[in-house]
């Protein structure tokens, strides 16, 4: 009997939604929700009550030593900290600052020379816009277009793109050298666009290392003994 009354179908029981006239409210509060905010309230009133019975039986002569470095404002736990330093130990981890700088500086400088002495042909960069240029003059319109650079330049396609020390063919076969693949030179000439890409960052991050070092010397020269005094400088 209880098999064949599970069978049967029963009545879904929906639940009553928010009426339009009081939409302005949001959702209609169910007894889920009731029951949530019920126990939300009930557990911060019992911290109220641990507070204050906390409070009630405090001892007024109630001492240890993290009371001289904390406080309470508006109510809230703070930990008061001494940040204040002495001028020597100041100067003495500015001068530690202006060492390390130094130290990353004079690393710069060395690689900077390295990188400059592999390559000595500033004008190849690709990633940087070149100054030069070569304009060619021509006795009439029509031409530029049947104009072939190789032929005029009196050099082979390969070393079209390479504005420096650019060998004629007549060079070329007296030297005897041997024929370079397009695709050696092309990666050749990545390979040089990537080390002057890398030049030019060394060469904003050595700037940049300079300025702080001599901000630091500043600084370092301003805690120092003496009356000192702003100079203005016209401009």
């Amino acid at each position: 009997m209880s098999s064949f009354r599970n069978a049967v179908k029963r009545k879904t029981h929906k639940e009553r939604a928010q009426p339009a006239a009081r939409a302005k409210f949001g959702l209609l509060e169910k007894h889920k929700d009731y029951v949530q905010r019920a126990r939300d309230f009930h557990r911060k009133q019992g911290q109220l009550k641990i507070l204050r019975e906390k409070a009630a039986f405090r001892n007024p002569d109630e001492f240890y030593f993290k009371m001289q470095s904390s406080s309470t404002k508006r109510g809230v736990h703070q930990v008061n900290r001494d940040n204040s330093l002495d001028d020597d130990t100041i100067k003495l981890l500015k001068s530690q600052d202006m060492n390390y700088v130094k130290m990353k500086l004079q690393t710069e400088k060395r690689k900077l020379d390295k990188l400059e002495g592999d390559l000595h042909c500033l004008s190849a960069m690709a990633a940087i816009p070149k100054q030069n240029k070569h304009t060619i003059f021509l006795d009439s319109d029509e031409e530029p277009e049947d104009l072939d650079l190789a032929e005029y330049f009196d050099t082979v396609p390969e070393l079209l793109d390479q504005s420096h020390n650019r060998q004629r063919k007549d060079q070329l076969e007296e030297y005897n050298e041997p024929k370079i693949p397009g695709r050696t030179l092309k990666k050749m000439q990545k390979e040089k666009e990537r080390r002057y890409l890398e030049i030019t960052e060394r060469e904003k991050r050595k700037r940049k290392l300079e300025r702080a070092a001599k901000h630091l010397e500043t600084e370092r020269l301003l805690m120092g003994k003496g009356k000192k005094r702003k100079i203005k400088v016209n401009f």
